[in-house]
């Protein structure tokens, strides 16, 4: 019998009574301007990082200075999640925003340590737990009032997916920036529902011309 991969495991939105695990629109604004409660530059960028390319904290915590390319704007995860022989050995490439790849290299000095060209570049950008960056994703959540199932990391990191679709990110491309091992796990994020179905819906509207868009 084959075990299921675990991505797709009660990989669901929602809670058993409705609740949403996700970040909308207008939570992740707040929870991107409420950054600034993180008064340490290496602080903020953990949280960011996830925020950005919807990374595992574990991924996160894992990230080397050999790989963040600040010139192109991505960061290079290994995909913690693989089992049997490649376990450890696949990667992937996130694009990031290039205003973030410099907040990045002013925090962690990448550029620096890349030009040294030794041992170093195998150090890790953040040298704390995950106990620790739950906490930071916490703390922020609670400054941007977001609470309950979704006010986590994997609250942002299905926001991220979501957004993502939203912004017509082909599902092929998403599934390599998430590292999801089955495009049938990425497909949940096309069944997201509520005010995040607006976007679509407008259009839907506007051409049966009832002007109540």
């Amino acid at each position: 019998m084959i075990a299921a991969h675990p991505d797709s495991i009660s990989m669901n939105l929602f809670s058993d009574h409705g609740e949403r695990k996700y970040l909308n629109r207008r939570e992740r604004k707040r929870f991107y301007k409420a950054l600034s409660v993180l008064k340490e530059l290496s602080e903020r960028t953990f949280c960011e990082t996830i925020f950005w390319t919807g990374c595992r904290p574990s991924e996160a915590l894992e990230l080397e200075y050999l790989r963040v390319d600040v010139q192109d704007a991505f960061l290079v995860f290994r995909s913690l999640k693989k089992r049997g022989y490649n376990s450890g050995k696949q990667f992937r490439t996130v694009p990031i925003p290039k205003g973030f790849a410099k907040l990045l290299d002013k925090a962690h000095g990448i550029l620096r340590v890349q030009k040294q060209k030794d041992s170093n570049l195998m150090r890790r950008l953040w040298h704390f737990g995950r106990q620790t960056g739950w906490r930071l994703i916490k703390r922020v959540m609670e400054a941007a009032k977001i609470f309950g199932i979704r006010a986590c990391a994997r609250g942002l990191r299905h926001s991220f997916g979501i957004h993502a679709i939203l912004s017509r990110v082909p599902e092929t491309r998403l599934q390599s920036w998430m590292g999801h091992a089955s495009l049938k796990t990425t497909a949940i994020y096309v069944q997201a529902a509520g005010a995040e179905d607006r976007a679509f819906a407008k259009l839907m509207w506007k051409q049966e011309a009832y002007g109540t868009c």
